[in-house]
C-alpha cells in the first residue's frame, strides 16, 4: 500500500460545478482502480490523500499536476504502509469551517498551504489532522 499527500491552490478559474465533477469522477475512476482517499478543502485549497498501489497512485498524482483546475501542486508526503487509512473512502470529502473545531483546523492547513516545502516533522502532523476532519 502506497499513500500520498498533496497541496494545491484552486485555479482561478474553478466554478461552483467543478467541485462536484472532481468528486464524482474521481470516486468512479478510484473504485475502478482499487484507489481510496480523501479531499479536503479548506479555503481556497485542496489537500488530499490518495492511497493504493505505488504505479496508480504516482500516475493519479501526475495528472492532477496536469489539471487545470488545479494551481501549484505541492507534495507534502508520500510513504509505503501497511494499511489503508481512508479504506471506507473511494474518495471522502470535508470542507472545512463548519464549526469551531472545523475552523481551527482549517486556520492550521490553510497556514500549511501557504508553504512550498514541507519539513519531516509536518508530515505526521499533517496526516494525523486530515484523519480528523
Amino acid at each position: 500500500m502506497f499513500q500520498l499527500i498533496y497541496v494545491s491552490d484552486f485555479a482561478k478559474s474553478l466554478g461552483g460545478n467543478d467541485l462536484q465533477e472532481i468528486l464524482n469522477n474521481a470516486r468512479t475512476n478510484n473504485t475502478k482502480l482499487g484507489v481510496s482517499g480523501k479531499l479536503i478543502k479548506v479555503s481556497h485549497h485542496f489537500f488530499q490523500v490518495i492511497e493504493g498501489d505505488e504505479a496508480t497512485v504516482r500516475s493519479l498524482y501526475s495528472d492532477i499536476k496536469q489539471d487545470p483546475r488545479h494551481e501549484n501542486v505541492r507534495l507534502i508526503t508520500s510513504k509505503h504502509s501497511s494499511t489503508r487509512e481512508f479504506g471506507d473512502w473511494s474518495m471522502g470529502f470535508s470542507s472545512l469551517l463548519e464549526s469551531q473545531q472545523e475552523y481551527d483546523a482549517a486556520f492550521i492547513l490553510s497556514e500549511f498551504a501557504k508553504r512550498d516545502s514541507f519539513s519531516q516533522a509536518h508530515h505526521q502532523g499533517i496526516g494525523l489532522l486530515l484523519k480528523q476532519v
